[in-house]
């Protein structure tokens, strides 16, 4: 009994200590150490996926309450895997309350880098908002909403071509050769959140050279309320299955599909940022009825477009929101798209199904052109006016293995195809973990919506098997590779026939203490291209074969100071062609007050590449809704310094940018309306953020 006695007081009185004691110790890591750890562990190239990023801000914004977590909200984290999400939700069942995030220890499924990761996004809440979260009457969630505005300019001190005839006799002269508006960017958002149950926001841009806010969107949404799950209106995101009927929130790139494959029906979300292409405008909503969800959605938005010759339909959607010309202006909603549809999901144990039909109608037909041998490859893109996609999704667990898929049929104007995508994963165990995935997506198929795991950017026109293999037998250590067999049964842009391709990969790291972590990484992609030797007339297919290898050291000083070196280098062939080749060396410094939150970092990169052909990326600090990498080419040096400054404690915060990229080879950079007539570019960033 005394023995007993002891260990419950030691439990009771040393475990709760030594947890608070590690989160107070602890080196914690911050939203742009993570940002920085996406961009260079999990993307192909460095850059992320800009609709992801924003859904992470924003629940890094709003943490969740880890005791009142759902399966659903860590599924939106794409670090974590089914199995991960799984022992978290049944781990805080069992001992609710969890008192501190030290009790992530106890998960078995996580690593060490999914906890620091998790630990960005989640908070153990002991507020009475947690302790009465089912009253959700209307005044008290306005009372305890929480507010953020954002508002960003972008200064360039120079002046692009476009500029430079703004004169009225030179809009007169050449209107298409001068932007109507002035140099700067501007952009602005405000979100409203309260208790994750009600959420509002208004989104407002003007880019640069275009004349006034030329975009304006909102959103009211609520969850969890009740028997609805979710119901929004106004601007939103649409996933279901594995997005091959419709998909326009995020898509994984093979990286993060390692651990995302399993998942399906994200269903609707708010479309809270400034990009002004793949959203829906209306309304949508999702009935939870035990082991069934239901979910309707409509909606009808105008879109950007170009007409043919002779004006009948257009010949292609205009999908960068830019109206800087009487041209591009020309373009601006020529095209009305109505979308319908839904789904219905069901869930019993390790089974899941899930039925999704989406029916689209465009105001004026889409008739993209094909009668030349230049462009006879969009021979089977979308026409007509009217799409329809059904599919069924579907996902078995069973012991170590997982089956997931989906399959989908289109029927439009003018053809119809199918489309599929399924894999197996094999938790062989704790260490390794492979997996299978195929797709088959037919060249007739059209899903205007869909956006799914894949090298092209349509679901269309591909068919190829991806083999995958995590792992962590050595200490401290992650390895993955991976290897993807592709073939395009129709033509493609610049390849005049059927075409094969290929891409492996092999990745470490190893981060044997929290002071330092080496990533080690060779890739190589190839896909056959259209080649012509010199002097030739004659037209082969040749593999364009690209290697890329990346070594970046982080290392930790002090809590206060961080370093990261990386290298980078490229090698590409193309047929007989002289090789192309590249590099790129950075240095990051980042300091940060622990008291204040006050950050400074500061970075150099040298770069010296044959071509633009051999460019490679790096990562590189920038602000809140900014996201992605800079791709280095020619030869230069580029020097960037991020402020972050904390002006009012936890409310108002000043956030600045700047960066100068100098050519050594260049007397312009750019082209077009974009050229810059000079070997260097510098810019500034300006963001203000307030929260009450």
């Amino acid at each position: 009994m005394k023995r007993i006695f002891y260990t419950l007081l030691y439990i009771w009185v040393c475990v709760p200590l030594a947890f608070a004691q590690t989160e107070q110790e602890e080196e914690r890591m911050t939203w742009e150490d993570f940002v920085e750890m996406m961009a260079n562990e999990e993307s192909e190239n460095g850059e992320v996926d800009e609709e992801m990023m924003e859904q992470l801000q924003e629940m890094y914004a709003q943490p969740l309450d880890l005791n009142e977590v759902r399966k659903e909200d860590l599924e939106m984290l794409p670090f974590l895997n089914e199995e991960q999400v799984e022992g978290i939700v049944r781990y805080v069942e069992k001992n609710r309350p969890v008192e501190s995030l030290g009790e992530l220890l106890f998960v078995k499924e996580l690593g060490v880098k999914e906890r620091e990761m998790l630990r960005v996004f989640v908070e153990v809440g002991t507020s009475r908002l947690s302790r009465d979260a089912q009253d959700l009457r209307l005044g008290r969630l306005l009372r305890y909403g929480r507010s953020e505005a954002m508002w960003r300019t972008d200064v360039p001190f120079y002046r692009k071509e476009g500029y430079r005839g703004t004169t009225t006799e030179g809009k007169e002269k050449s209107p298409n050769q001068v932007y109507r508006g002035d140099k700067f960017h501007h952009a602005f958002r405000y979100s409203f959140s309260s208790m994750n149950h009600l959420m509002a926001g208004v989104q407002m841009e003007k880019d640069a050279g275009e004349k006034g806010m030329d975009y304006v969107a909102g959103y009211v949404m609520l969850k969890e309320v009740g028997v609805v799950k979710s119901a929004i209106v106004g601007n939103y995101k649409v996933s279901f299955g594995k997005g091959l009927a419709v998909n326009t929130s995020m898509k994984y790139n093979k990286m993060m599909m390692l651990n995302a494959m399993d998942r399906m029906d994200e269903g609707f979300r708010k479309h809270s940022s400034t990009s002004e292409s793949a959203y829906f405008t209306g309304g949508a909503a999702t009935i939870r009825l035990k082991q069934w969800q239901v979910s309707a959605f409509g909606s009808y938005r105008k879109a950007d477009g170009t007409y043919n010759s002779d004006s009948t339909g257009l010949s292609s959607l205009k999908t960068d929101g830019m109206h800087r010309t009487p041209l591009e202006r020309s373009k601006k909603g020529n095209l009305g798209i109505t979308n319908f549809g839904g789904n219905i999901h069901w869930e019993h144990q390790g089974l899941q199904l899930s039925a999704t039909a989406i029916a689209t109608h465009l105001s004026v037909p889409l008739m993209p052109k094909y009668d030349t041998h230049n462009i006879i490859y969009r021979y089977y893109r979308g026409h007509g006016k009217d799409f329809f996609v059904g599919s069924l999704a579907y996902t078995y667990r069973y012991k170590a293995l997982t089956f997931s898929g989906e399959t989908a049929y289109s029927n439009s104007d003018d053809q119809n195809g199918i489309a599929t995508l399924n894999a197996l994963r094999w938790r062989a165990n704790s260490t390794n973990s492979f997996m299978l995935v195929g797709r088959y997506y037919g060249t007739k198929f059209v899903s205007l919506n869909g956006k799914a795991f894949g090298e092209n950017s349509a679901v269309q026109n591909e068919e190829a098997l991806f083999l995958s293999w995590t792992n962590k037998d050595i200490k401290n250590t992650v390895l993955e590779a991976y290897v993807d067999a592709m073939y395009f049964p129709w033509m493609k842009q610049n390849v005049s026939a059927s075409s094969y391709g290929y891409e492996g990969m092999v990745q470490a790291t190893v981060s044997p203490s929290s002071k330092w972590t080496l990533l080690t990484r060779y890739r190589i992609k190839a896909k056959q291209k259209d080649f012509i030797p010199e002097g030739g007339t004659l037209r082969t297919l040749e593999y364009n074969t690209n290697h890329n290898l990346k070594l970046q050291l982080n290392l930790h000083l002090s809590p206060t100071l961080t370093l990261r070196t990386s290298v980078t280098g490229a090698l590409v062939t193309f047929g007989n062609n002289p090789n192309e080749k590249g590099f790129a060396i950075g240095e990051n410094i980042r300091w940060q007050s622990l008291r204040t939150k006050c950050r400074i970092d500061m970075g150099i990169t040298y770069f010296n590449t044959d071509t633009y052909n051999a460019r490679v990326y790096h990562y590189e600090p920038t602000l809140l809704y900014s996201f992605g990498s800079t791709a280095y080419y020619y030869k230069g040096i580029r020097t960037i310094a991020v402020v972050h400054l904390p002006l009012v404690r936890e409310s108002l915060f000043l956030s600045a940018k700047f960066a100068m990229t100098r050519y050594f080879n260049r007397d312009t950079i750019g082209s077009g309306l974009e050229m810059i007539d000079a070997n260097h570019r510098e810019d500034l960033q300006v963001q203000m953020r307030w929260k009450f």
